[in-house]
């Protein structure tokens, strides 16, 4: 299975709630609606991952980026990458909440104590916990795991919003957070909190560029002063960051340690006995994160690659009854993996039964008509394979996938047009 690096041309138009754009290489959604907290319009935009569209099945982490206009496009084109391509990530949504305008935006991320340098925040926690989250997990399949990213004046409100409300949110990422906000008043809120917790219960991570200045390192020194073996939180300083690169550097460090166990690494996965260990450690995974998950496409295309070369054939078969019932969005990838294998071997009748098996499953899979027009040019059918791969192209269409894939597609559209002309 291939991967391919490209360029995330995210082109976004502005629209109505319920609609989204056409002609994105990646899916980008922007909705608006009525604040009856803010009391104001609201808008926030929506990045869907490849195998979104793919299945009706499986849901999805939700990652909320505070000043989303600003981080979205670099943000969920580093996710995608991460998720998609590294497979070092599990797939997820990302959603990117508007501001309206810099005077505003810093109102809402100034916590509400400090007097004349007091904020808003306490209402746009409200606004997120009451009126977004219930929106978006109402319109998309989401699962209950969320994270909340803020940079900067951002960070400041993540950082609030953690010792203010910590179970709103799963994991909490204040990038280079203005923790010098009112002579540093959120460290001293963060020791009155502390001393009387006994343990966090939920993740925060702390990053700090070359920022002289910001007040990390004192709100640090209060966690390491009550928590200083708790594991749900974490500080990183990047000495070669500045205060704007460091976004994504702390963004994807963040993302690892929540998910430092996604990949299985080769080590882990020869110490398995059989392939029922490999679903049964996937399977602790979605308990843990409360998520629906699809496989890792590429390391789990690797893997079925060491079943199928070794012909550990009922470890192939314990895969597809596993995934049949645990994993069913991921069934698509299952048996387009394993008749790829079959295709490169020639063994074209075993390769014709498992994508006709995929197609009953999944009767739009773009990936089991692409495979059966293969088959057909192979026993020189061309007819039936130009009407598999266009078949495969409306429905890849339908999908949304990415732009790389349907150039794949056209590829051998083109191949066996070339086929018919002689």
């Amino acid at each position: 299975m291939k991967h391919y690096i490209f360029l995330l041309l995210l082109i976004v138009t502005a629209s109505t709630f319920g609609q989204h754009t056409n002609n994105a290489l990646i899916p980008v959604e922007r909705h608006s609606f009525d604040s009856s907290i803010l009391q104001e319009e609201r808008s926030f935009q929506v990045y869907l991952p490849p195998s979104y569209f793919n299945s009706d099945q499986g849901n999805f982490p939700v990652i909320y980026l505070m000043d989303g206009d600003y981080n979205f496009y670099h943000d969920s084109g580093l996710i995608e990458f991460l998720s998609s391509v590294a497979d070092k990530i599990p797939e997820m949504i990302v959603v990117g909440i508007s501001d309206k305008g810099s005077t505003k935006y810093r109102e809402y991320c100034r916590p509400n104590s400090g007097g004349s340098e007091g904020g808003s925040a306490n209402k746009f926690m409200s606004f997120l916990e009451k009126e977004l989250k219930p929106l978006v997990n109402k319109k998309y399949r989401t699962s209950s795991y969320d994270i909340l990213v803020g940079h900067s004046m951002g960070g400041l409100f993540v950082a609030n919003y953690y010792i203010k409300k910590p179970t709103v949110f799963d994991s909490f990422i204040a990038i280079d957070p203005s923790l010098w906000w009112n002579d540093y008043a959120l460290t001293k809120t963060a020791d009155t909190v502390f001393k009387d917790k006994e343990a966090l219960s939920s993740n925060l991570f702390l990053s700090l560029a070359n920022s002289p200045g910001m007040g990390v390192r004192g709100f640090v020194g209060v966690l390491d002063k009550y928590f200083p073996y708790d594991s749900r939180w974490s500080f990183t300083y990047y000495k070669n960051e500045n205060h704007g690169s460091v976004h994504m550097t702390a963004l994807k460090e963040a993302l690892f340690q929540i998910f430092k166990d996604w990949e299985v690494d080769r080590d882990t996965f020869y110490s398995f006995s059989s392939s029922q260990d490999l679903i049964d450690y996937y399977k602790k995974l979605n308990t843990e994160f409360t998520t629906q998950f699809s496989l890792p496409a590429y390391n789990f295309g690797n893997m079925m690659n060491y079943y199928y070369r070794n012909n550990l054939k009922a470890d192939i078969t314990i895969l597809e009854s596993e995934i049949t019932s645990h994993f069913p969005n991921s069934l698509d990838i299952f048996y387009s993996v394993l008749g790829g294998y079959q295709l490169e071997d020639k063994k074209y009748n075993e390769a014709e039964v498992t994508f006709r098996k995929s197609l009953e499953k999944h009767p739009n899979s773009f990936r089991a008509y692409d495979g059966l027009s293969k088959i057909y040019t192979a026993r020189k059918k061309i007819k039936e394979a130009e009407e598999a791969i266009r078949r495969a192209i409306v429905l890849a269409n339908k999908a949304k996938v990415r732009q790389w894939q349907l150039n794949e597609l056209q590829s051998n559209l083109d191949m066996i047009l070339q086929f018919s002309e002689k």
